[in-house]
């Protein structure tokens, strides 16, 4: 576990030694990271034009839950997209040999190979949401809350993660099935409070796809909810997630044999 950790130390600072020889690059992320930011609070704002609540949730805590969502977003963006969404395409062409060669767990490696650190800057600005969506609403934050809306987006991430490798694994049974679009479609749906949906989605987005679990839940949490669920749920699909890759690699015969 530690030799694994320091690894993890050592890419993500090989990474961050890369990106920062563009540093004009770290600007432009920040501008269109403030722009995106700002039509999603625009658009949130349009919304409770029009209501004073939305499912139960007021201007404020939806505001708390759309930087909720842009903090695990920009997690997704610097630690997981950066290797998974490439993963089918190393299958294809047989790239992925040379991750199994290597003197680490090939599940760690193609998962975290490499990192986007720029798109931290996405956690940053969510967190700013996040603060001043508490402000609005006056909510009373302690620090159990604090620390459950922690535990819960850590949960998130994990969770993420599993669901993320997931579907790169199906590349093992099926070359062309690619449900990249369909994954972020779904992740969408998350940037609203789970209960405005009907309550067939409702149930899909608690407990069968990760929906509530990336924003509504650490959310809740932050307000005095619970969070063992969500640590459960967070355990169970790694495990999920390790066996269907274990499977698919027995499946795997290299591209260039």
């Amino acid at each position: 576990m530690f030799r694994l950790i320091r690894l993890f130390g050592a890419l993500f600072s090989l990474s961050l030694r890369r990106t920062l020889a563009f540093r004009a690059d770290m600007f432009f992320e920040l501008v269109t990271t403030c722009i995106g930011a700002a039509a999603s609070l625009a658009a949130l704002g349009m919304v409770f034009s029009r209501t004073a609540s939305l499912g139960g949730w007021s201007a404020g805590e939806a505001t708390v839950l759309l930087g909720t969502f842009q903090v695990v977003t920009g997690l997704r963006s610097t630690f997981v997209e950066p290797n998974l969404a490439w993963f089918g395409g190393q299958v294809k062409n047989g790239q992925f040999d040379a991750v199994l060669l290597q003197p680490a767990p090939a599940i760690f490696l193609a998962s975290f190979g490499a990192f986007a650190p720029l798109a931290l800057i996405q956690v940053g600005v969510g967190l700013c949401i996040a603060i001043g969506g508490i402000a609005r609403a006056g909510l009373t934050i302690t620090s159990t809350g604090v620390l459950g809306w922690l535990v819960v987006v850590a949960a998130a991430t994990v969770v993420m993660w599993a669901t993320r490798l997931m579907l790169a694994s199906v590349v093992f049974w099926a070359f062309g099935l690619d449900l990249d679009v369909l994954y972020d479609a779904v992740w969408q749906f998350a940037r609203y409070p789970v209960q405005i949906y009907s309550p067939v989605l409702r149930v899909a987005f608690t407990y069968a796809l990760p929906v509530a679990l990336i924003a509504t839940v650490p959310v809740e949490a932050l307000m005095g909810g619970g969070v063992v669920a969500a640590v459960a749920v967070a355990g169970g699909a790694s495990g999920i997630a390790w066996l269907i890759w274990r499977r698919g690699l027995r499946r795997y015969t290299s591209a260039t044999s």
